[in-house]
């Protein structure tokens, strides 16, 4: 499986994600991590648990899981150091793992869940919180691990880099978002409409940041995006700004052809532009349990009694018990902050839970997509919206 493989899966699985978990409120998650700990998962997946896994994660074949894992992790390591990626595999003390299940880029830790499982979450929740730089904590909440809990799949991810471009913070000042902008693309802010649907919807006064440089931009359909790159890597975020309600936006990701489809333009011919950019500083943190949003996306038989994970273990059944996602990321004039780790929790059946650049100012104050890529591969590292500046 190719990077760019990977990427097109990744950023598919993504758009389902952010379609069923996006709201009104501020949303960040890094599909890269929750896929790593699914995979990790699915090559031990054996029959139709491993088929419906594949197919939610937009697979070719459940063989594809392994080589996705090996590619992120050629991502990171040439990063040069920005992104970290950290796969674990926590195994109950006694159970036999099959030999070709570790065959993956994977640490293998093991932990007493029988006896000692409070022990063994704070264990996992220590080593996410030290890999994500105390960014992750208390990734699994307490009730989630028990005696019957046999194995925790923990996908950990960090990143930080400074933009090429950076925002001057004497030009940071307190400007207008208008988080309920409802249409107002091309009418002048100071027009009679504008300033009644300010009064109506209460735009909050945020710190925005102002730069100018030579950035790759996009007129889409229906959007327009700019991207922001980063120092010593080939990652840059994606700013995408919708000619209309960011839900309008939402609900035609699909016919765009997902987060990718959006995406490819600027990544694919990334002609420079002269901009005049605002954006807003901003910190968003979220945390999820995914088993429902999973099983109504296809994986429904990884969390039964039927689920087939015998290539993990014969010892006996394993179905999932829950999936869960917590995610940060921070936004301001140097560059970039995000951690994601993601654990999937397998417990025994008993218990189943050069020329000019042409000049164009973008104004970014209302709600809009965001996305942290590889831009080689348009890999989703982090994917999320704004909707209110904190």
């Amino acid at each position: 499986m190719k990077v760019a493989e990977q990427a097109a899966a990744d950023a598919a699985f993504g758009t389902d994600l952010y379609l069923k978990l996006g709201g009104p409120g501020n949303l960040v998650l890094s599909p890269a991590s929750i896929a790593a700990a699914l995979r990790m998962a699915l090559t031990g997946a054996r029959g139709e648990t491993a088929a419906t896994m594949a197919e939610a994660l937009h697979l070719e074949s459940p063989e594809a899981a392994r080589a996705g894992l090996r590619e992120l992790q050629e991502v990171a390591a040439a990063s040069d150091g920005l992104l970290s990626v950290y796969n674990t595999a926590w195994i109950e003390s006694d159970l036999p793992v099959r030999a070709d299940f570790l065959d993956q880029p994977v640490a293998v830790e093991r932990a007493n869940f029988a006896r000692q499982p409070e022990a063994a979450r704070q264990a996992i929740n220590s080593a996410v919180a030290e890999q994500t730089k105390g960014k992750i904590t208390d990734l699994i909440q307490p009730g989630l691990i028990g005696d019957l809990t046999r194995l925790v799949l923990v996908s950990a991810i960090y990143f930080k880099a400074r933009w090429a471009h950076q925002f001057p913070v004497r030009d940071t000042r307190k400007e207008p978002f208008f988080a309920g902008y409802e249409g107002y693309e091309g009418i002048p802010r100071s027009s009679p409409a504008v300033a009644d649907h300010a009064q109506r919807s209460g735009p909050a006064q945020v710190d925005m940041m102002h730069m100018r440089a030579r950035l790759a931009y996009q007129r889409g359909d229906g959007f327009t995006a700019v991207l922001l790159p980063y120092e010593g890597a080939p990652l840059a975020m994606a700013v995408v700004l919708p000619d209309g309600p960011l839900p309008e936006l939402a609900g035609r990701l699909q016919e765009l052809g997902g987060v990718g489809g959006a995406l490819h333009g600027i990544l694919a011919d990334p002609t420079e532009y002269d901009v005049d950019l605002r954006l807003p500083k901003f910190t968003v943190t979220a945390a999820f349990l995914l088993r429902d949003t999973l099983q109504a996306l296809g994986m429904g038989r990884a969390f039964s009694a039927d689920a087939d994970f015998s290539g993990i273990t014969d010892e006996e059944p394993l179905p999932i018990s829950e999936v869960v996602h917590k995610a940060f990321i921070d936004i301001d004039e140097q560059g970039t902050e995000a951690a994601a780790a993601t654990a999937v929790v397998m417990r025994a059946a008993g218990f189943i839970q050069k020329p000019p650049a042409k000049r164009v100012v973008l104004t970014v104050d209302r709600p809009f997509l965001f996305a942290v890529v590889e831009t080689n591969s348009g890999l989703p590292l982090f994917l999320g919206q704004l909707t209110r500046p904190r």
